[in-house]
């Protein structure tokens, strides 16, 4: 046992006995017989008082007490031990008797205690502690005979039950709390109390009285005093007035100052009478008022609680007497009514504040009521403009002990309660109408509730999944850690949120976003689980398009350029970090454009699946095969060197050349590819791209379907391209374009016919620019067109310049490009420019390409208003690109004109001989004029003039002229004119 726990126990028993031991001895001095008994006994009070207000354990300091004050009295050791063994007993059976027995309240809060106190602590017990202890003097031999032994027991008896009476009380008082209101008058009149209370017992039981007064005042005028006293005060006060009293009466009687003589037993036992009937009557008193105090704040509090109850729960109560129309309200119905507590309130009173809605159907309730209907119903009440519901109960309550019948009511403030009923059906309404699905779990994960939308999305219903655990929708797609971490973030913050592979009830799995949170109840303590999900596989859906858009060609479902440009991002990090080499191959198309234009591009747009198709078969997993416009497509090779690079692309352009069957046409197409490798032609994305399409030009200017890698000098080439495309979109403004003309020559006259407009580039840095340098760059950027457009216009104003000059008539010929056939206004142009110039259409002669002869019906379109128009057209260059007679036939055209290559060779090659016959012949069966260009030598003119060709151009007749010199040639030969 601890040494607190030591201390402690010791301390329960020093400090009783010490206190018995002190009190018994102050009890001692005023022994009647010898030194053991007296009327005036406190240890009795205090000993019952210890055990009454600590407890029963603490009987042993009580035994000590007593062991101590009898041995100290001279008492035999065996009469000392059975009489304090008799005073232990007594307050211990006491104690025992009044807290077990009778439920004794120890406040003495009424005359039933007080009455207890008296009879069990101040009679009964102390009958058995003054039988023992008189026995045990008889016994000693030497102090009490048995003549005197009956005096003693009741003089032993009388001490004992006046120390309880007195000092047991004072015990309770001192150490029981008590609830007391004290006030400022309180105070005044407690210190005029004892003021008054000593100054009567100086009176009473001292000689001051019959000094002042002449006369010994009786000491029943203290009656009335203690009386007031235990009224006004309370226990405290009471018992300290009964003890001065006593110590007062106790000093004056045995100090012989008072009426009564120490020697007088009579006048002890008047005393004793005394104390014990005044301090009888303050007790009494005291605990009937204390009684009725109780009583009082019960009620109070009763009322006071009942107050506050109602205003908790917003309830009021009403009482109405019909008898006398007299409306009695609690403090709560009249806040609920809005009613003013001053106000003078009847029936009718009650009946304004009904709202004028509900006020008929409220009558006629209350009528019911009145006959005896007890009524249960809600109406509105209108207090100052705001709105509120109440329920209202009432009931007749009828006559008892002569009362009139009245009726009784209670009313309610449901305010809220009607706002929770309707936040509740928006709640449900919410919970079913919401478009998300919504389920409800208990703590154990058991589905309670699921929405509507739930049933849509999943296909299960409330009565399928009720009871069950969500993990039956599980779709297996996540391990174990995805869960573990979704109940981590519950369990810490209450809240996850993510997307999430479901199955259904039919075993589709879908994705979901789903929500799941941890709902707590007022005492912080998680009671259900909520999830609330959407299906988004129509969004994954949408995210997948927007994704193909994004990153992905439409039409041949191959990476386009910003996928490309990310994944060669990726490559040159990868091959930077592994020090690797890779592959850049640009890829271009030959001669798709007369595909796309002459069989339209629905049947261009499915040679480009097909091309996508057969380029994916030729690479690897992991390499890329992307489209980023047109007929130009990249392939990236991952780990690749340049032998490596060269077998893929010669692998392509083979499974090129195999014939592509579209719909029910065969078609062959070829490819240009330019190849650049990684690290040693750039290590930049753009720096790649540009370089490998830098290769892919040059393979197209060498011939076609072909394969070359990236050379500094193809870098230098483009650069030359590019600078020329910038100055070409200068060159119209800075006038730098001048035009030549070359002769034409009939065979039939010996005559000039016509003259051909060429253009020359006279650049301000690099000199004259051949036309075969800048035309396929023209071309390519779209300048063709205002070139295109200038070249027509000037050569139209030089001829009618020349016409004024007087200048023989012949025909101006003019090259067009397909571009400009492309143009819907082409012919109102044409037509414009020869007005403004005064020329006749028959002046001008257009030259097209027999590219022509594989555009769109729209470009026929054009030139058949040309030829309406009156426009001569001639084909250039006949017989080295598409030449078919079924073509030829449809051709509004009036001219076929020989290529150079094939009349430069006509006297050494027989076939370059047997194709100009064949030329000449053609454009004779179809009534074409044919014109021979490239003559340079007079055989070639002896075989064309034999060959019965119309016309011919060429060096031998005359160079490309400046106009001044082309004037000076006419004039200068006059034969021609």
């Amino acid at each position: 046992m601890p040494v607190k726990a030591y201390k402690s126990v010791w301390f329960r028993i020093a400090a009783p006995a010490t206190a018995y031991f002190v009190t018994a001895k102050i009890g001692l001095t005023l022994a009647l017989v010898g030194h053991s008994v007296t009327l005036f006994w406190p240890p009795s009070g205090l000993a019952l008082a210890t055990l009454l207000l600590f407890g029963l354990r603490l009987w042993p300091g009580v035994l000590l007490g007593a062991l101590l004050t009898n041995f100290s009295a001279g008492l035999p050791i065996v009469s000392a031990i059975g009489i304090s063994m008799g005073s232990t007993v007594e307050a211990w059976l006491g104690a025992y008797l009044l807290l077990r027995l009778v439920r004794f309240d120890i406040d003495l809060a009424s005359m039933r205690d007080v009455f207890r106190l008296f009879w069990w602590g101040g009679i009964l017990t102390p009958l058995i502690s003054a039988v023992n202890g008189s026995f045990w003097l008889y016994w000693s031999g030497s102090l009490v005979s048995w003549e005197g032994y009956k005096q003693t027991a009741l003089s032993w008896l009388m001490g004992d039950a006046l120390g309880v009476i007195i000092f047991t009380p004072a015990m309770i008082a001192l150490f029981r709390p008590i609830t007391f209101e004290w006030t400022a008058s309180l105070r005044k009149m407690l210190l005029g109390l004892f003021a008054i209370l000593f100054l009567m017992c100086a009176l009473i039981f001292f000689d001051l009285g019959k000094n002042l007064l002449g006369y010994q005042p009786k000491s029943f005028i203290l009656g009335p005093l203690v009386v007031w006293t235990a009224l006004v005060f309370n226990l405290r006060v009471v018992s300290t007035v009964l003890q001065v009293i006593f110590y007062c009466a106790l000093i004056g009687t045995f100090n012989g100052m008072g009426v009564y003589s120490q020697d007088s037993f009579a006048d002890a036992v008047d005393l004793w009478l005394y104390i014990t009937l005044i301090s009888a009557v303050g007790l009494t008193i005291l605990s009937f008022n204390e009684q009725r105090r109780r009583v009082q704040n019960n009620l109070e509090k009763s009322e006071r609680n009942l107050k506050r109850a109602q205003q908790i729960v917003k309830m009021g109560s009403w009482q109405f007497d019909p008898s006398k129309n007299k409306l009695t309200l609690s403090e709560e119905a009249y806040a609920i009514l809005g009613l003013s507590k001053h106000q003078t309130v009847k029936f009718e009173t009650l009946r304004d504040c009904v709202h004028p809605d509900d006020r008929k159907a409220a009558d006629e309730i209350w009528q019911a009521a009145l006959h005896g209907t007890a009524c249960d119903f809600v109406h509105r009440i209108d207090v100052e403009g705001q709105i509120k519901w109440v329920r209202e109960n009432a009931q007749m309550e009828p006559a008892i002990a002569g009362k009139s019948p009245v009726l009784l009511g209670i009313c309610r403030d449901i305010t809220k309660d009607k706002q929770i009923e309707e936040d509740l059906r928006l709640a449900a309404r919410v919970f079913e109408g919401s478009g998300e699905g919504i389920l409800i779990t208990d703590t154990e994960l058991r589905i309670l509730s699921v929405n509507k939308a739930f049933t849509q999305v999943t296909g299960y219903t409330l009565e399928e999944v009720r009871g069950k655990k969500p993990h039956i929708m599980a779709s297996g797609k996540h391990d174990r850690k995805f869960y573990q971490d979704m109940w981590d973030s519950i369990n810490s913050t209450g809240f996850w949120q993510g997307e999430i592979l479901d199955k259904d009830k039919y075993g589709r799995i879908y994705p979901k976003l789903a929500s799941i949170s941890a709902i707590k109840g007022e005492e912080g303590t998680v009671t259900h689980y909520m999830s609330i999900f959407a299906d988004i596989s129509a969004r994954k859906e949408a995210e997948k398009h927007i994704e193909n858009l994004a990153y992905y060609d439409v039409l041949t479902g191959l990476p386009n350029r910003t996928l490309l440009h990310d994944r060669l991002g990726q490559l040159l990090a990868a091959s930077h970090r592994d020090n690797q080499e890779f592959a850049l191959l640009f890829l271009d198309l030959d001669r798709f454009k007369y595909v796309n234009d002459s069989m339209g591009h629905g049947v261009g747009d499915e040679l480009l699946k097909a091309v996508a198709l057969r380029l994916q078969g030729d690479i690897r997993e992991g390499d890329t095969v992307s489209r980023i416009g047109g007929d130009e497509f990249i392939v990236l090779l991952r780990d690749t060197d340049a032998d490596s690079a060269a077998r893929v692309a010669d692998k392509m352009l083979k499974a090129l050349e195999i014939t592509f069957d579209i719909g029910d046409l065969q078609i062959a197409t070829h490819a240009s590819i330019g190849i650049s490798i990684f690290p040693d032609n750039g290590n930049e994305a753009d720096t790649l791209i540009k370089h490998a399409d830098a290769a892919m030009y040059r393979v197209k200017e060498e011939g076609r379907n072909n394969f070359q890698f990236f050379t500094p000098e193809m870098n230098f080439h483009a650069n030359q391209l590019f600078s020329m495309e910038k100055d070409l979109r200068l060159a119209l403004e800075r006038n730098e374009f001048l035009l030549y003309f070359q002769p034409q020559l009939s065979l039939k006259s010996g005559k000039l016919c016509g003259a051909e407009a060429l253009i020359r580039w006279q650049h301000p840095k690099n000199g004259f620019v051949s036309p075969a340098d800048f035309i396929a760059v023209a071309e390519e950027t779209g300048q063709i067109l205002p070139i295109g457009e200038w070249v027509l216009r000037s050569a139209c104003s030089q001829l009618a310049a020349w016409r004024q000059q007087g200048l023989p008539l012949f025909t101006m010929s003019v090259n067009l490009s397909i571009r400009q056939l492309r143009q819907p206004n082409l012919g109102q142009l044409v037509a414009s420019i020869l007005a403004e110039n005064g020329l006749q259409p028959a002046d001008l002669e257009l030259e097209i390409t027999e590219g022509i002869m594989m555009e769109a019906p729209a470009a026929m379109t054009i030139l058949s208003q040309l030829h309406e128009l009156g426009v001569n057209l001639s084909i250039d260059d006949f017989g080295t690109g598409y030449s078919s007679m079924s073509y030829l036939k449809k051709l509004p055209v009036n001219k076929l004109k020989i290529d150079q290559s094939f009349v430069r060779d006509i006297i050494s090659d027989e076939n370059d001989a047997s194709i100009v016959r064949s030329i000449i012949g053609l454009g004779h069966q179809f009534n074409l004029q044919v014109i021979a260009e490239g003559v340079e030598t007079l055989e070639q003119l002896d075989f064309l003039h034999l060959g019965s060709c119309d016309e011919i151009q060429g060096y031998y007749f005359s160079r490309p002229l400046p106009a001044l010199e082309f004037v000076q040639f006419i004039k200068s030969n006059p034969a021609l004119v």
